[in-house]
């Protein structure tokens, strides 16, 4: 009798037990998981991660909140998500910048973000497109005349960019690189002072993504010279790449995805991956992103660490050609 009677008291206080920890694990799935955008609100980084969050958090069976925390290109909220809990509640918006340039760029980075974070997959590749504007330099007005011109005239022609190592910087030199080209670089303290001074004509030449030039082309104050992608672009099937006007191998995009802090368990990076597959996938996310200018990507972690396997040699070789560093 003594004994049933502890074994009887010993399953019930297991079965009480049990009751914190079920509710706990419920109270968790949930609670919202946070997104960490290390971006402004309201900028581009920001506007295309709410873009897909709404439809993600859907699919992954829990609410996403957007924490902004903006800084040194991405990087302080970068390192600001490497150090949160492995736990599947914390996710990071990235981009191109944070993991294939700002490595490179800055000198004083504390943590190597493919060591510090986990790919869940990517969201977007945003097509990059060179403006001129036709009246900077008499006579020229279109590629055609902008190589003939500055092949005889080196280090004339200047091109704007939103500042040292960025990616209109970075694709600037690539373009001057692949043509041939010498071409003097100006920076600005962000892209919109920089596209003000090419609409002015102070500046003749700009590479940017598209959704920040393609409004200035149709409005008939700049000249779209070309693509840097494989194809023409969704929001302006009209202009050719770069490709079809006979220079190869220009070919560069902004791009970006989401991870998670490294030591997340794979089941669980994987449940996110789904999500945002099923979330790429969605009509209304397609239809976001694509009148944002930005391709939806397949989501898939694997497909994500091959494509960043492979992007990450080319900015490092654009980054050491502009032998740059920042504080």
């Amino acid at each position: 009798m003594h004994r049933r009677l502890l074994l009887s008291a010993g399953l019930a206080c297991a079965a009480f037990g049990t009751i914190p920890l079920f509710s706990a694990a419920a109270r968790a799935n949930d609670s919202p998981a946070r997104l960490v955008v290390p971006f402004p609100p309201g900028g581009g980084g920001d506007v295309l991660a709410r873009s897909v969050s709404q439809e993600f958090g859907a699919a992954f069976g829990r609410k996403i909140l957007i924490e902004n925390r903006p800084g040194a290109g991405g990087t302080v909220g970068a390192r600001f998500a490497s150090n949160l809990p492995a736990d599947g509640n914390s996710l990071l918006y990235v981009t191109n910048g944070i993991l294939c340039v700002n490595p490179l760029l800055y000198a004083n980075i504390p943590f190597d973000p493919l060591v510090s974070l986990a790919p869940v997959g990517q969201i977007s590749s945003i097509g990059l497109m060179a403006v001129l504007n036709p009246n900077a330099i008499a006579g020229v007005n279109d590629l055609e005349s902008l190589l003939k011109y500055a092949k005889a005239n080196p280090d004339v022609v200047d091109y704007a960019s939103s500042g040292n190592g960025t990616t209109s910087h970075l694709a600037g030199c690539f373009l001057a690189e692949r043509t041939g080209l010498k071409l003097s670089h100006v920076p600005y303290r962000g892209g919109a002072a920089a596209i003000l001074d090419v609409l002015a004509g102070r500046v003749p030449l700009m590479i940017d993504v598209a959704p920040n030039v393609i409004h200035h082309v149709r409005a008939g104050k700049l000249a779209a010279l070309g693509v840097a992608s494989a194809t023409r672009l969704g929001i302006a099937p009209e202009v050719p790449t770069f490709a079809e006007l006979g220079i190869d191998g220009f070919e560069l995009a902004a791009w970006d995805g989401v991870m998670a802090p490294a030591g997340t368990p794979e089941s669980v990076l994987e449940k996110m991956s789904v999500a945002l597959q099923r979330a790429l996938k969605e009509k209304s996310v397609v239809d976001r992103l694509r009148a944002k200018g930005a391709e939806p990507a397949s989501g898939e972690r694997s497909d994500f660490s091959a494509f960043i396997g492979k992007e990450r040699p080319k900015w490092a070789s654009l980054v050491k050609q502009i032998g740059a560093k920042t504080d």
